[in-house]
């Protein structure tokens, strides 16, 4: 796929595009793009997407601005797979924010080439706050670019819907509404150790970009890759703060058993994905009592659930 940044301009190809955040890319996100693909093909033009480098909010209310479900290179190579052939990537600034939807449009065609752009069914661009497709679709005529709107999705899936999914530990909805398993990637770092004593050992994981939003605090089913082994494994990972063998209010930590594995792969980079939500974080009253939950999440997560 094609990726062009800010001000790289690019009128070789005639393109056709959609506009949004697309944090995500979830089943939502996916109904606007095949209908983008299937206009593609129509009209013989570049399947494209704009979008941006950072969330609108950076900008418009920096202390509102939500942790992402995807990353830029996740959200990237989601779109290649749904079939995007160019990823025009704006920086989301105060000239791009102060542009009016008219100049949006009058951009996007004298610099990347785009004749046609599809809108969501809630779609909205340009700081003169347009609020009817049928604007929108006057002004695409008097700029030369056709705007055209996409059906609904019937669902109502939307990505700040699923980070409250996440945020309550509702794992089995989040993969529904995404259509896929919500994965973290990060490096296995070095912890104190204590898993291993217990027959338990951990892996601990120092998640790549702290803009990711991570899971509520608990006990998961998870798919472990590790990819310079190119194999996956099946563990229970647990996001906490370990109250039975820590000091209160210790940070935060991410920890995976990963089952059936005595490898070293501490400074390797692994990707988590998660299948099912098993239990709240609580304290146990002894070692033993944590040994014996411990044994039983294991027995949940060696069930027979569906790999992502």
């Amino acid at each position: 796929m094609k990726l062009l940044r800010q001000n790289q301009v690019d009128v070789e190809v005639q393109r056709i595009a959609v506009v949004g955040t697309f944090d995500g890319v979830h089943r939502g996100h996916r109904f606007l793009l095949d209908f983008m693909m299937s206009q593609a093909q129509q009209r013989y033009l570049e399947p494209s997407v704009i979008t941006f480098s950072q969330h609108p909010l950076t900008v418009i209310r920096p202390h509102n601005v939500p942790k992402q479900l995807t990353t830029i290179d996740e959200r990237i190579s989601m779109l290649q797979e749904c079939g995007v052939e160019s990823c025009i990537m704006l920086d989301f600034d105060d000239e791009l924010r102060r542009q009016s939807a008219r100049q949006f449009l009058e951009m996007i065609l004298s610099d990347y080439g785009v004749k046609v752009l599809v809108i969501g069914f809630n779609t909205r661009f340009g700081s003169d706050c347009i609020d009817s497709f049928e604007e929108y679709e006057k002004l695409g005529n008097e700029v030369g670019i056709e705007v055209i709107q996409a059906p609904e999705y019937g669902s109502g899936i939307c990505s700040s819907a699923i980070r409250n999914m996440l945020k309550n530990s509702k794992i089995s909805e989040v993969n529904d509404a995404l259509g896929y398993c919500y994965s973290i990637v990060g490096k296995v770092v070095k912890g104190k150790q204590l898993g291993r004593t217990i027959g338990f050992p951990t892996a601990n994981i120092e998640v790549n970009d702290d803009k990711k939003l991570i899971p509520a605090t608990g006990v998961y089913v998870v798919n472990v890759n590790i990819p310079h082994l190119d194999k996956t494994y099946r563990g229970m990972l647990n996001i906490g703060r370990r109250p039975t063998v820590d000091i209160a209010n210790a940070p935060i930590s991410i920890e995976v058993h990963i089952i059936d594995f005595g490898g070293d792969i501490y400074g390797k980079e692994v990707s988590v994905k998660f299948i099912k939500h098993i239990r709240e974080e609580r304290p146990f009253p002894s070692l033993d009592a944590l040994i014996e939950q411990l044994t039983l999440d294991r027995q949940e997560a060696m069930k027979n659930i569906e790999l992502c």
